[in-house]
């Protein structure tokens, strides 16, 4: 299940392995994302503002639809 769009900022991406995080705005937990979850750009760098959705599997959660803000 897919939330709303929120908005954060990436605090990691390796792209040899294809995994970064997200920093979301208004302090919660880190979330991981894929590089395929990246839209609109081939890469995101660190520091970079984004937007994305959260999706839920299991207890896990990750980003989805990673776009530049």
């Amino acid at each position: 299940m897919r939330s709303v769009l929120r908005a954060g900022k990436v605090i990691s991406f390796d792209p040899a392995q294809g995994l970064g995080f997200i920093a979301p705005c208004g302090g919660e937990e880190h979330v991981p994302f894929k590089a395929q979850a990246v839209r609109f750009v081939d890469v995101v760098a660190e520091g970079q503002l984004v937007i994305y959705a959260i999706e839920r599997a299991d207890a896990a959660v990750r980003a989805v639809e990673v776009r530049p803000a």
